[in-house]
């Protein structure tokens, strides 16, 4: 039995879609993003409750285009938290990978061009 080949990380939007759908994600942490805590491979992000509509409609388009990434969105108490994990051996890449959700004073340098997911 042969092993599963490894899921290449490689958003799958065209060069059109990508600046909108990145706005729209640095948008929403402009305006509702409360904190962030990196945890190896997995980025915890807390939300103000009223981006709630708004986050889960990103979630379900990242999923679409970023199927390397697992996405995991919860209401908590007074904030709605997002996980994002990618796999075990991108540890080194993590905080580049998930940088189009954090805010800007703390995006990590990268490509200048690459998917909501891994700029």
């Amino acid at each position: 039995m042969q092993a599963a080949e490894p899921m290449p990380i490689a958003c799958t939007l065209s060069p059109a879609e990508m600046g909108p759908r990145l706005a729209r994600i640095r948008q929403l942490t402009r305006d509702h993003l409360r904190s962030h805590r990196l945890d190896g491979v997995t980025i915890h992000l807390f939300y103000d409750p009223a981006a709630s509509v708004e986050l889960a409609e990103i979630v379900e388009l990242e999923l679409q285009c970023c199927a390397f990434l697992a996405f995991r969105l919860m209401a908590q108490d007074c904030q709605i938290r997002l996980e994002i994990s990618a796999a075990a051996d991108q540890a080194t890449n993590a905080r580049w990978l998930f940088s189009q959700f954090l805010p800007d004073e703390v995006d990590a340098p990268g490509p200048s061009a690459g998917c909501a997911c891994c700029r």
